[in-house]
């Protein structure tokens, strides 16, 4: 009986352990998910809003934002603001845009869109 008791604690005490671990992962990879955006838009190095991020500031619609530190890098992508974002694989908005961000949207991985590693520049445009 009382090898019974102290190998059922023994597994409850296992259980615990392995909830722990895996609480605190999941709390890491939560902080990273919600991480905000604090500016306009904000563009991601990596998949799942991780690695460098770019945060770019619009004053205006209709002005063509080049990306400087993530041109041709960002794979992931946060919009809060109201205006739709689209995406030009060229440095002066010039062309046709691949891609466009809903207003307050978000995108872990811009391979679904076709755009993953292209962004040289940005435009806020009116909804």
């Amino acid at each position: 009986m009382k090898r019974q008791t102290m190998r059922r604690a023994g597994v409850v005490a296992l259980a615990l352990t392995s909830l722990i671990g895996v609480g605190s992962t999941a709390q890491a990879d939560a902080g990273r998910l919600a991480s905000s955006c604090a500016s306009d838009f904000c563009l991601y190095e990596h998949d799942d809003y991780s690695g460098a991020e770019e945060e770019f500031v619009f004053g205006d619609y209709n002005v063509c934002v080049r990306s400087l530190s993530l041109n041709n890098k960002a794979s992931s992508m946060r919009n809060p603001s109201g205006a739709r974002v689209q995406f030009y694989d060229s440095a002066n908005c010039s062309g046709a845009y691949g891609y466009a961000a809903r207003p307050r949207s978000s995108d872990s991985d811009l391979t679904n869109n076709g755009f993953d590693n292209k962004t040289s520049s940005v435009k806020p445009v009116r909804p």
